[in-house]
């Protein structure tokens, strides 16, 4: 009887020992799951614990601890958040108009440096983009642009040797064409947000890239940003660009003189590849005169109107109707009979404040169509530096080579073919 009692009595405290035990292994274990983060190791119900669930059921159920952020370090949860820009395209203005100098160098040179500046501060992280140049360059000169790099996937020593191809600066600028081109280059983007760069100084003289702009951003609507860089001091081509990059609605557009402070140019790059504006120039403001009415007057007897002599511009049209500079065959230098013409020329230009002069070298058909369109350029650039030399602003100059291309009289006899080897003015402003 009292073996008997024993074991009812040893039974009952084995069951409540089993029973305590299972209920603790249950709890431990409800403590135990945890999210591994960069700040510890934190369990379920929110205590610290140093026990992680082993199983691989457990692992692929919690977030990947590359997007678990630390609220307690601002700077990467706002790096998280950040719209991140992975494929572009720089477009470089190579076209007549960047053989004329500015700030001591000649513009292509100046244009040339801000790419080379912004190849050099690209984010760290897999890119793909392009770079492409207009305007005619030597040994490719029936091509008004051309992708020099890409796309492909961004090496910055590969994008820096393709910068460095373009060495000539010559013809119109067919901006127009190049954004029109990029708009197909972007087909092969692998990502999902683009940037359009044009690095240029906005003379244009054919076509329309205001309207090229509102098409590559009506094609890729909110995916593409587009900035632009003036590369000088035309008023026209500052207006021109930031319009560009008005149509693009959340790039700027920025002078190359603004970039010559390193953090400036830093964060300009950092903000075509993170959609940002801390480089953006302020816009300044202009107060508008207070309208006054004008005094009243008293009836006067209209005074003789007298024949008004002619101004410098109207003088200016005359004589650019009639004015052409023949050269020898072979040859671009300035023969001295066109030299009272060519200052008289420069005379006006001063007085016509305004005018600009678009001016063209043409050849006869004599030797090679390359050799010819290069003969072309260095006529038509001869004629600029002579009037630059006379004091007429060079920004208000642009060159072109049209080579054999605009015969002005048959090449089949001499006569023709003398009457072709000129240059010829024309008023585009």
């Amino acid at each position: 009887m009292v073996n008997n009692w024993f074991k009812a009595i040893g039974f009952i405290i084995i069951s409540m020992v089993m029973l305590f035990g299972c209920a603790g292994k249950e709890a431990h274990e409800d403590v135990g799951v945890s999210i591994s983060g960069r700040s510890g190791t934190v369990s379920t119900s929110g205590r610290p614990t140093g026990v992680h669930v082993s199983d691989a059921s457990s692992r692929t159920s919690q977030p990947s601890e590359s997007f678990i952020l630390d609220p307690d370090r601002p700077e990467e949860m706002g790096e998280y958040m950040r719209v991140k820009v992975n494929d572009f395209i720089v477009i470089l203005d190579a076209s007549g108009s960047k053989y004329l100098p500015y700030s001591g160098k000649i513009k292509l040179k100046v244009a040339k440096d801000i790419v080379r500046r912004f190849n050099q501060h690209t984010p760290k992280r897999p890119l793909f983009g392009g770079l492409r140049r207009y305007g005619f360059e030597a040994g490719a000169w029936s091509v008004p642009t051309a992708l020099i790099y890409g796309m492909a996937d961004y090496s910055r020593p590969g994008f820096a040797r393709s910068i460095e191809t373009v060495r000539w600066a010559g013809g119109k600028s067919p901006m127009t064409l190049a954004i029109d081109k990029a708009s197909d280059d972007f087909q092969q983007a692998k990502g999902h947000y683009l940037a359009l760069v044009i690095v240029s100084d906005g003379k244009i003289y054919q076509g329309d890239p205001l309207g090229a702009a509102r098409n590559i951003k009506a094609r890729y609507g909110d995916r593409i940003c587009i900035y632009t860089c003036l590369v000088g001091d035309l008023p026209f081509g500052w207006d021109l660009l930031k319009r560009i990059a008005k149509a693009g609605k959340c790039g700027y557009a920025i002078k190359a003189d603004d970039l010559d402070p390193e953090k400036t140019m830093r964060d300009w790059v950092d903000d075509v590849f993170h959609r940002g504006r801390k480089a953006e120039p302020d816009e300044p403001i202009i107060a508008r005169p207070k309208k006054e009415r004008p005094p009243i007057r008293e009836r006067e007897t209209p005074p003789i109107v007298r024949p008004a002599e002619k101004g410098p511009c109207e003088l200016l049209d005359e004589l650019l109707r009639r004015l052409k500079v023949q050269f020898e065959l072979n040859k671009w230098k300035i023969r001295p009979e066109y030299r009272a013409d060519l200052d008289y020329l420069a005379h006006l230009m001063i007085k016509c404040e305004d005018a600009i002069l678009d001016i063209q070298g043409h050849t006869c058909n004599i030797w090679t169509e390359k050799y010819n369109m290069k003969l072309s350029h260095l006529r038509a650039t001869e004629v600029m530096k002579y009037l630059v030399n006379r004091g007429v602003n060079p920004n208000r100059l642009a060159v072109s080579g049209a080579g054999l291309t605009i015969p002005a009289a048959s090449n089949k006899t001499e006569g023709g073919r003398v009457a072709n080897r000129r240059v010829e003015f024309r008023r585009s402003w």
